[in-house]
């Protein structure tokens, strides 16, 4: 786990902005351990006006002087402004220096990156790196093959011969590239880092060297030398494009970058003042520091990872538990529609009844108006079997037997051998 052991100051927006017209920023900055440029930046990102120019000339002055008010906001105020300061680091605002959130290995390894000092390159290769080795030894070979006839030159020592370093450098330059690469690879190793020279991601069949530490791989490292675009015209030439073009010429110069399909700034250049040899030591520091990063970011891509994981499960489980509901809800709202439903049809049962029954009475005043009905008539008949359906329609009264509730037994006449048996 990273360490930040370092002390805390908090501020409310209103406390800083207190804080800041209480002093000039040079005098603030000492008590807060950072520069004035990051009290600037932080009033800047909290919204927070600073002392105009000649404030404090004025004020000490005994002038009349006049403080811009703080503006509201709402978003800022929710915030609370936390300066993070260390003995050995500058303060920083809202987390902790970066260095100081790196792992303990990485701490360990910048420590003592730092604590070597420069790098020194010596006039004359002794005792080189097995890198630096093989990596002449496949230079020589190469050198060997374009000095044959085209006829007499073979591909196949390439496989064989050991795989040297990312080194683009012909001519006299050369032996002070391999001076470079061996003091920059014996740093690195001393510091506990690593440098191998292995195939590509994306093509097997070439190689790039590859910086790494703590095992975090932190670069691939290519030393060529640069080459500057110079326009060449000649108005003379037989095509267009001979006419006018940039060539580009080697300018004498050396430069580490981290291979041929990068985008990026180099790592390391010779310039005016400095030449790669005194950068050395830069460089190793800033690929320590380089792994540190990459932890962070894993750290904070597994962090992304978890929250994004625990929020799906929350709303996995907040959609099941709705689910339930729903469907609970459901379940009795179709019991409550089939009793409302078995309600309706009772009551319309009832009313049918009743009907059936009123239509029965006036038959019978109408078909006997004496009242009198003889029990063996055909009129009697009917009226005791219009009285059995009203019955049977009536909610109240148990159901006499009727034919319609009858049914064939298929397995009965199945046994009697009459209709083969329903399969199952």
């Amino acid at each position: 786990m990273p360490v930040t052991e370092c002390e805390t100051r908090s501020f409310t927006r209103q406390e800083f902005y207190d804080f800041v017209w209480s002093a000039p920023a040079t005098r603030l900055a000492i008590e807060l351990g950072c520069s004035d440029v990051t009290i600037g930046k932080t009033c800047r990102s909290y919204n927070i006006p600073k002392p105009y120019p000649g404030y404090w000339v004025k004020l000490a002055n005994g002038k009349t002087t006049k403080k811009t008010p703080l503006p509201p906001d709402e978003e800022a105020d929710r915030r609370t402004i936390v300066f993070h300061q260390h003995e050995d680091y500058e303060s920083t605002v809202d987390e902790p220096p970066r260095e100081l959130q790196y792992d303990d290995d990485i701490r360990q390894l910048l420590a003592k990156a730092t604590s070597l000092g420069a790098v020194s390159v010596p006039e004359k290769l002794r005792k080189p790196h097995p890198l630096i080795l093989a990596t002449k030894e496949r230079l020589q070979r190469e050198a060997a093959e374009q000095r044959l006839p085209w006829s007499q030159r073979s591909s196949d020592w390439r496989d064989k011969a050991p795989r040297g370093l990312s080194v683009e450098v012909g001519g006299a330059l050369l032996k002070r590239a391999l001076r470079i690469m061996d003091a920059l690879i014996k740093r690195i190793e001393q510091v506990g880092g690593v440098v191998q020279v292995e195939p590509k991601h994306y093509n097997a069949n070439q190689y790039e060297t590859v910086v790494r530490f703590a095992g975090e791989s932190v670069t691939t490292l290519r030393i060529r030398e640069k080459h500057n675009q110079v326009r060449t015209k000649n108005p003379d030439a037989q095509y267009s494009c001979e006419r006018d073009r940039l060539d580009l010429v080697p300018s004498g110069n050396l430069l580490l970058d981290d291979g041929p399909s990068s985008y990026r700034s180099p790592l390391a250049m010779d310039g005016k003042a400095k030449k790669i040899e005194d950068k050395l030591e830069g460089l190793v520091i800033g690929f320590v520091k380089e792994a540190g990063e990459r932890r962070i970011a894993r750290r904070e891509r597994e962090e992304k990872e978890r929250r994004r994981a625990e929020a799906e499960r929350i709303r996995l489980e907040r959609e099941a538990e709705l689910k339930r509901l729903r469907d609970a809800l459901k379940q009795r709202q179709d019991e409550e529609r089939a009793r409302v439903e078995q309600l309706i049809h009772h009551a319309d049962s009832l009313r049918q009844s009743e009907v059936l029954r009123e239509y029965l009475d006036q038959l019978c005043w109408a078909k006997a108006p004496d009242g009198v009905v003889a029990i063996d008539s055909r009129l009697a008949d009917y009226v005791r079997w219009g009285f059995e359906q009203a019955d049977r329609l009536d909610p109240l009264r148990p159901s006499p037997h009727s034919v319609l509730d009858e049914k064939v037994d298929e397995d009965l006449l199945a046994r009697e051998g009459h209709i083969p048996r329903k399969p199952r």
